[in-house]
């Protein structure tokens, strides 16, 4: 048995302590393993079935960027508990130090106001190690030092994007597609007029639950008049996901049949080889399986939701050869491995898939920060990049479903699932946060090279949804800032 010991401020608010116990800690293949918390006083006490070195990361509020998880360095077992804010603010100045220094070497310009950052970074945390025997003192300059860091990051990401983004754009415009996420018949909604020219692609939304609400017969009345309205916008199509595991995103009949997987597997394999074969060289891209291995659903185990995966995947291929099919990943830190039965996680589950070799013709991951589950809780964009740069390896192209909240409260079309977490947040989310901080995360995902396509999950607030708050349309129809961004980035950056 495994246990790392930190020392924590005392005594510490009931938020903050629920925060800590979400902390988990990842190996060298940077996924989460099982892990046990409990809080002795000053004391976090993490147990976990390996002595190996690891790196913990918890959720620490951080002036002005709201409470993101940040990691430590990776750290040995001792018996002299390490101090959580001092190992906090060395890893969140080792990861932008490191990734300054990469990108430096691949020619990244950078600005003396950033160099200025992370000198002051280093000596805030400098005096905080130094510092033990005043532990006030050793607490503010470990906070004054994350908060540094985190500027330097932000500032890191920006100098990347906009100088990765300007190189790229020296041969035209990016073929990255810019989709969204159509939703009913767009003919005859109000808002199809207001979208314009923002978007070079459509996903065409077409879970289970929609196509089949009465078990043995399916319905296409909405995907056709989607699929026919972004032919004529001529936007490049997508659709999916196909077979989506979440409660709300699956038949209501369907639960019937909980804990007989060949059953649901049948059912499953029935509707995906129907549908495909029905827009046989009509819909190039599908998104077929979402949120494989990631929560117990239908009663069916870990090995159960990849065998369907892989299943599906297959009848997909011989239902339409030509179609790219892709498998989707919610959560994708993995976070909630720390307390799940669930072995791969997504990352692995990725790689497993991929050496296969079933035909899978891309990763499609959902990035939801600041929100409960299914969503994501709050990173930083250098974790967002290092994120991505990791499924990159999975030698795949990626394909990203972007959700951000323009408020807090009920929203009474939301699903009960998922809530907007208000305090993981700088400040409490609004229509100008939404747009400033979509900007930022969709451009550091278009100047990857490897992003074949950016969506946004939900583009009507008065239509049923899954994340609260996340359109680009008001419930009275009238677009929100973030939609003129939109069109802005589309019109200056791509195709």
């Amino acid at each position: 048995m495994g246990l790392l010991k930190f020392r924590i401020p005392s005594p510490l608010p009931e938020p903050r302590v629920v925060d800590l116990r979400k902390s988990y800690v990842t190996g060298l293949d940077r996924t989460p393993s099982r892990l046990n918390v409990e809080i002795r006083k000053d004391l976090l006490v993490c147990q976990r079935g390996t002595t190996e070195s690891g790196r913990l990361f918890s959720p620490w509020p951080i002036e002005g960027f709201g409470t993101p998880f940040v990691g430590t360095a990776t750290l040995g077992e001792r018996p002299e508990p390490y101090p959580l804010a001092i190992e906090l603010a060395r890893g969140r100045l080792n990861d932008v130090r490191n990734q300054l220094a990469d990108w430096k070497q691949m020619g990244l310009r950078i600005s003396p106001e950033l160099e200025a950052l992370m000198s002051d970074a280093l000596r805030a945390f400098t005096k905080a190690a130094t510092g033990r025997d005043d532990p006030a003192t050793s607490l503010a300059s470990a906070q004054s030092s994350l908060v540094l860091a985190s500027e330097a990051s932000q500032a890191l990401i920006e100098a990347y994007v906009g100088q990765v983004l300007q190189n790229r754009l020296t041969t035209g415009k990016l073929p990255t597609q810019l989709a969204i996420s159509l939703e009913g018949d767009p003919a005859t909604a109000p808002w199809s007029s207001k979208i314009g020219t923002a978007f070079n692609a459509a996903q065409l939304q077409c879970n289970w639950k929609t196509l089949a609400p009465t078990e043995g017969k399916h319905r296409y009345e909405e995907l056709d008049a989607q699929l026919v309205w972004a032919t004529r916008q001529k936007l490049v199509v997508q659709a999916g996901p196909l077979i989506d595991l979440r409660s709300g995103a699956l038949p209501d009949w369907i639960w019937l049949w909980s804990g007989d997987f060949d059953a649901v597997l049948g059912m499953a394999i029935d509707v995906v080889r129907q549908t495909v074969a029905r827009y046989r060289g009509k819909i190039p891209v599908w998104h077929l399986v979402n949120r494989p291995g990631s929560t117990d659903i239908l009663g069916m185990s870990e090995e159960d939701q990849i065998r369907l995966t892989a299943r599906l995947l297959q009848v997909a291929r011989q239902a339409d050869p030509a179609a790219q099919f892709l498998v989707g990943l919610d959560r994708p830190w993995a976070e909630w491995m720390a307390s799940s039965s669930f072995q791969l996680g997504p990352l692995h589950l990725g790689d497993y898939l991929a050496r296969a070799e079933l035909g899978m013709a891309g990763i499609a991951l959902e990035i939801a920060p600041g929100y409960s589950s299914p969503g994501s809780h709050m990173r930083d964009l250098l974790d967002f990049s290092r994120l991505l740069d990791l499924y990159a390896l999975l030698n795949f192209p990626m394909y990203l479903t972007f959700a951000i909240p323009s408020a807090t409260g009920p929203d009474p079309q939301a699903e009960s699932s998922a809530q907007v977490e208000k305090d993981q947040w700088p400040a409490p989310p609004t229509e100008a946060s939404q747009a400033a901080i979509a900007a930022r995360w969709i451009a550091l995902a278009v100047a990857k090279p490897f992003v074949r396509s950016v969506a946004w999950r939900q583009l009507d607030d008065s239509a049923p949804h899954l994340y609260p708050h996340a359109g680009l349309i008001r419930p009275d129809k009238t677009p929100k800032p973030l939609l003129d961004w939109i069109k802005s980035f589309r019109s200056d950056v791509l195709n």
